[in-house]
């Protein structure tokens, strides 16, 4: 398989390239995977809800195009929905399954189980990896009900997060797992109260594999993009930029960063916030803004095709989230060379080193959030502090290694079962 660059987790900037240059043809839900032998590569089904350019579907994106080992083969099905980044799969070589629903929220959908049920009824894989918590409970029940030999199943952020239902039913399928994966420590220590990075040669019932992203290709990709442009348009020069990447959602708290901007204009009347995503919550940041009086100096950006020339233009990173796995835009920030002000919540505290990368602050706190933002910006210290985030990017968070986990994963619970196979028929 090919290798394409790495995609932000909010605004799909290299995944919105890579759609626009691949073709428009789909596979749909009769298309059947071949069935797997001695000599046929391991097919691996990953399952998740949508294809929008954000954390889970960005990581498998990642994991499909970082692997070029020919004894795996990937099939891509998701329910619905937006499906931006399936062209990008597509030409990464995967066989891309839309299950139809033609909903925003496509797992609310009455129709998406019935029509996963006869994909699932036809087609054969060796390993069914599910992402997001819908597709933990269908993907569990349809792959051990059809007999597929693996689930694998994958957390990207604290149970805290999920929705009630989704929790429960995520909680009374985890059984069916072969093995359940955590995008950080963080998150496998709020489900299991400890946590272990997997260990090649290994299949436990828990292991943390860490998001990661090719840091070099953003650095790159960032060094070349125009950042003067983008503060030329909002008449910035010298002023002090703040940048926020993330979906506007009740989780991501940018209503908090806005009211800590407030704060910060009355000792840096220069400064300028961009808020760059897409989501629900955007009328609720703007009339935060609008309230505050603050218009001149933060920008919504809402959905932009890439997001480079922002890290470009940006002199601080900055996150109000209440919960986060492991927030693949901190390792864009960290690439770009940005100093971090974020929360101290799981999966950021593994990511975001205080005082040396960085700064963390509680949750919910707008005048905490607001001094620390102050702090870095105006610190003789603040362009070391990106320098050691590339670094730490570089040392901790590579995607190489999180494909290579995740390759040996899957080729360590195929043997198992293969293994098991063969103890059986003796």
């Amino acid at each position: 398989m090919g290798t394409t660059d790495s995609s932000p987790e909010t605004v799909g900037a290299t995944g919105e390239t890579a759609a626009a240059t691949a073709g428009d043809e789909r596979h749909t839900e009769e298309t059947p995977t071949g069935t797997a032998s001695a000599d046929d590569p391991i097919e691996v089904c990953l399952l998740t809800n949508h294809l929008a350019p954000d954390g889970a579907p960005t990581l498998l994106l990642e994991i499909v195009t970082g692997s070029d080992s020919p004894d795996i083969s990937f099939t891509v099905c998701s329910f619905g929905g937006d499906d931006e980044l399936g062209p990008a799969f597509e030409e990464a070589g995967a066989t891309v399954v839309d299950l139809g629903s033609s909903m925003s929220v496509p797992q609310f959908d009455p129709l998406s189980i019935p029509r996963a049920l006869r994909f699932f009824r036809t087609a054969e894989f060796d390993v069914l990896h599910c992402h997001m918590p819908y597709s933990h409970t269908v993907g569990r029940v349809l792959g051990a009900a059809f007999g597929v030999d693996t689930i694998v199943s994958t957390q990207h952020n604290v149970p805290d997060n999920y929705h009630p239902v989704e929790r429960a039913g995520e909680r009374l399928t985890r059984f069916l797992d072969s093995t359940t994966v955590a995008v950080s420590e963080g998150v496998e220590n709020a489900f299991t109260g400890r946590s272990e990075l997997h260990e090649p040669g290994t299949t436990p019932e828990w292991c943390t594999i860490r998001n990661g992203i090719d840091v070099e290709a953003f650095h790159r990709k960032v060094a070349a993009a125009d950042g003067s442009a983008v503060r030329a348009t909002h008449d910035l020069d010298d002023e002090t930029v703040f940048l926020n990447v993330a979906r506007y959602e009740p989780q991501k708290a940018q209503v908090d960063l806005v009211t800590a901007m407030g704060r910060v204009v009355e000792s840096l009347p220069d400064a300028h916030l961009f808020v760059v995503g897409w989501g629900s919550a955007e009328e609720d940041i703007r009339d935060e803004v609008a309230r505050l009086g603050i218009g001149d100096s933060v920008t919504v950006t809402g959905r932009v095709p890439t997001v480079h020339e922002y890290y470009a233009a940006a002199d601080v990173f900055v996150s109000s989230s209440i919960f986060e796995g492991l927030p693949i835009t901190h390792l864009e920030a960290m690439a770009a060379e940005l100093p971090i002000v974020t929360t101290d919540i799981p999966g950021v505290r593994e990511v975001v080193l205080n005082g040396e990368t960085g700064q963390r602050v509680p949750i919910r706190s707008p005048a905490e959030l607001a001094e620390a933002m102050t702090t870095v910006a105006t610190s003789d210290g603040r362009d070391a502090m990106g320098r050691a985030g590339y670094q730490r990017a570089l040392d901790a968070f590579s995607i190489e290694d999180t494909v290579a986990s995740h390759l040996r994963l899957y080729r360590d619970l195929h043997r198992q079962h293969a293994s098991s196979d063969a103890a059986t028929d003796d």
